[in-house]
């Protein structure tokens, strides 16, 4: 089993560590789906974390249809994180159809492995318009892994899509299942499913008093909180999978 953890912050990073994930996924903005963390963050995250860190490329949130100037902007940005030491690239690309955005996707494959690193098509798959080929697509172009949630709003919800594809496709991609993932459902998901890489945020929230006076009010989620990865919520989840190891 793999256990990536979706971090936003150089804390989190260091969180997921001391808990004995196994990779994680660096973003900044979770709020917002995601985006393109600073390289600030990985450089200092790479000094103190030995977990292979994948670096989201996302220029905004919202969708994945990218105009011209922000793909000038996502080139950029990937190329400055490989060289800081990114192991991998989380980015997905379409087109305003849903389809895969297939020169902008094969460009940026190929950035990334001659970097020696990963490439990742992320949720953007969750909203295109026919996933069957679009993993065919990824295949062809020697993408090396896929987080979805089976089109889903969560992976529990669309745990039959995701092991469609990886009966089909497992043989020549990897999957990695995220959103909704936690210690109560994770045992059942990898049965049912077979896929063994999950993707989970662990959210706690942690208080800023700060973030909020008089009548402006910068918080989100929750009340004067920000939100952070819970080591309690890695190890938990740790445990039930261990629990279902033992008992095979």
């Amino acid at each position: 089993m793999i256990i990536e953890v979706c971090a936003g912050s150089l804390s989190d990073c260091v969180a997921a560590q001391a808990a004995g994930a196994d990779r994680i996924e660096l973003n900044q903005a979770l709020h917002l789906g995601g985006l393109t963390p600073s390289l600030a963050t990985l450089k200092l995250a790479k000094a103190q974390v030995d977990l292979p860190i994948i670096c989201m490329v996302r220029p905004r949130g919202a969708g994945f249809c990218y105009s011209k100037t922000e793909k000038e902007v996502m080139r950029l940005e990937a190329k400055f994180l490989l060289e800081a030491g990114a192991d991998g690239l989380a980015l997905g690309a379409l087109t305003s159809d849903g389809q895969l955005d297939q020169p902008f996707v094969s460009e940026m494959i190929a950035l990334a492995h001659s970097y020696g690193a990963d490439f990742v098509f992320h949720r953007a798959f969750d909203v295109a318009s026919d996933v069957w080929e679009i993993a065919e697509q990824l295949i062809a172009l020697s993408c090396d892994r896929i987080l979805t949630s089976g089109q889903a709003a969560t992976a529990p919800e669309g745990w039959e899509i995701l092991a469609q594809l990886q009966t089909k496709y497992g043989q020549q991609m990897d999957f990695c299942m995220g959103a909704g993932i936690n210690e109560t459902n994770v045992r059942d998901l990898v049965e049912k499913t077979g896929i063994r890489q999950v993707h989970a945020s662990f959210k706690t929230w942690q208080i800023d008093p700060t973030s909020s006076g008089h009548t402006v009010d910068y918080s989100y989620g929750q009340p004067n909180a920000y939100d952070s990865v819970s080591e309690e919520k890695i190890l938990a989840l740790k445990k039930t999978l261990s629990a279902g190891q033992d008992e095979e």
